[in-house]
Order: structure tokens, then sequence, then C-alpha cells
């Protein structure tokens, strides 16, 4: 290979320094942007004829592992999936792993759209194949409004038995409308119970993963904990949003739960009061404070005062009681 074949080939896929874009390289060679494409394609057209001369059995493994894992995978999981651990994070053993893909013709290159990320796919597999089956599971998911399990999706699309599970199970990865949940199962990309992107969806996300109402402090805690990026997340932060959010109800000092699981705001007597208003006949005591409680987070003593003190409230009975 010329020298400046080399240099291309390097400054291009970013080994042993860092990438570079055809014009940067032409103007450090001197040379126009098409120029350096035309180096750039017949260097590959060499390093591929080297690459398969001196090592055909390394590439037999990369394929054989491609295909085992479905033949189809994410670029920036290639690393993960194709390197020794100890490599991964190596950039230079990335970019390697990245050159020796764009020039083997066994696999072909995912260009990033609307729809998928950038990736990778075996040659004898077809693109569109994937797309539609994502298209097809985007479809049920909406009409499901939960994840599923892949069983559960294919079972629904019998046509998709044909492919391999692995090639199945890898489309989230390559997919900007589907992902995969913590359990496995499979959800769509803007559902911010599965994959929150701000801080009021961080929120949504702790409350339903917990399922159970939370102290503000307790919802930042958790937050930083789940690890969704390195931002730094603050007490006072979250419990602005928890307020600005129609979704969370105040239920108690500081502790929050979602509207959906029944909560509404309002002082333990407005609670009281509805939950009186729907049995004008009167209620005992105690089954006053069980229905209380599935909306507040408060003392049994506080809905009990709350009926005997206050004026909205009257004694039909023994331990029982009714709206005026």
């Amino acid at each position: 290979m010329k020298p400046n074949e080399k240099r291309v080939v390097l400054a291009r896929f970013g080994i042993g320094e860092d990438h570079k874009t055809l014009s940067a390289i032409g103007k450090t060679l001197k040379l126009s942007r098409e120029r350096i494409r035309q180096i750039e394609r017949e260097a590959l057209k060499k390093v591929a004829r080297e690459v398969v001369a001196n090592n055909s059995s390394e590439i037999a493994e990369i394929l054989t592992d491609f295909d085992e894992r479905g033949g189809i995978s994410s670029h920036e999981k290639i690393a993960e999936k194709f390197l020794e651990k100890d490599l991964q994070n190596d950039k230079n053993q990335f970019n390697s792993l990245y050159l020796i893909f764009v020039i083997m013709p066994e696999i072909i290159k995912i260009d990033k759209t609307k729809e998928l990320e950038a990736g990778w796919i075996l040659a004898t597999l077809k693109k569109e194949d994937a797309v539609k089956v994502i298209s097809d599971w985007v479809s049920h998911l909406q009409k499901a409004k939960k994840p599923q399990s892949i069983e559960v999706l294919i079972e629904a699309h019998p046509n998709h038995k044909k492919h391999k599970i692995a090639f199945l199970s890898n489309l989230p990865e390559i997919s900007k409308k589907i992902i995969k949940t913590e359990d496995d199962l499979i959800g769509l990309a803007n559902w911010p119970e599965i994959n929150p992107r701000n801080v009021r969806d961080k929120i949504y996300f702790v409350f339903k993963k917990e399922n159970k109402p939370l102290h503000f402090a307790e919802i930042a805690r958790k937050i930083m904990e789940q690890g969704f990026d390195q931002k730094k997340i603050v007490r006072a932060t979250v419990h602005n949003e928890l307020i600005a959010d129609s979704r969370f109800v105040l239920i108690g000092r500081g502790i929050y739960a979602l509207r959906e699981w029944g909560y509404s705001e309002g002082t333990v007597a407005d609670v009281i009061s509805e939950v009186l208003a729907a049995k004008p006949a009167g209620m005992k005591a105690n089954d006053i404070v069980v229905e209380v409680l599935k909306k507040r987070a408060v003392k049994k003593n506080t809905v009990l005062i709350n009926l005997q003190t206050k004026p909205i409230f009257k004694r039909v009975g023994v331990g029982k009681f009714a709206l005026k």
C-alpha cells in the first residue's frame, strides 16, 4: 500500500489518530476532496485483499459469530459483541473492527435513517425484513399500550417465525421506534415509563418501577441509582417537576403518587367528602379510613379527627358518619 493510501485509511477510520473528514485530509495532503475519496476506495480494496488472504480463519470466525447472534447489530454494539472485554473501550480496537466490517462483502452497512440506527446486517439477510417486523411490532404495541414479550409478538405475527429468534431479539437495538426493557420485554421508544428522556419522565419511570407512593427525596435518589445518563439530579428539581406535572399528586408531606393510581388533590377533609358523597346513607369510620388511605398517605387518626371536628360531617349512628 502506498504511503498516501495508508495515511488516508488511518485518518478516515481514526486508527492511531482522530477521525478526519475527506476535506481535512485533502488539506493536509494538498489534494482535492474527490481525489481523497478515490485514494480511500482503492486503498480499501487493497486492505480487503490483504485481510482476506492473511486472516481467513479470523474472518470466518467473525461471520460465524455474527450469524449466531442473529446476523444484525447496531454499530455501537459491535465492540461489545466482537471484541474481548478488556479491549471493548479501546478506540483503536473499535475503529479497526469497523474497518474490517467495511471491507467484508458478507456484511452490509445499515445507514442511519428516521427509523433505524446505524448498524450492520449479513448480506444473506434483508434490511427490509427487519423494517417490516419492527413496523408490525410497533402497530401491535400501540394497540396493546404496554410492553410485550418477544414470544407474544411472534405469536401475534406467525409469519415472523421464519426468522431466527436471535435476529428478532436484536431488532430493538437498531430500531428508533422500539426498545427492550430491563425485564427483556419490548416497548415503544416514546413511552416515558420505559425510555425516559427528561426529569419528569424519569420521575414517571421510577413510580412505574416502584409501584408505590414515594417522597420526593427518595425519587431523586432512585433516579441517580438508575443511571439514565451522567446528568446530576437535585431534590429541588425533582420537587419542582412533581408540582408542575399533572401526572403526579401530593398525597402526604413531601410524598407523591401517580394520579392514574386513583389519587387526587385536596385536603383530607376533601377526600373524605369524595368518599362519603358516594354513600349518602353514611359509612362506618373504619371503612372511611380504608377508602381515604387509598388516596392519601396520612395516619388513621388524622382521618378520624377530621370526621369528628369538621362541620361538614355528621354522625348518623354509632361509629358511622355521613355528609351534612
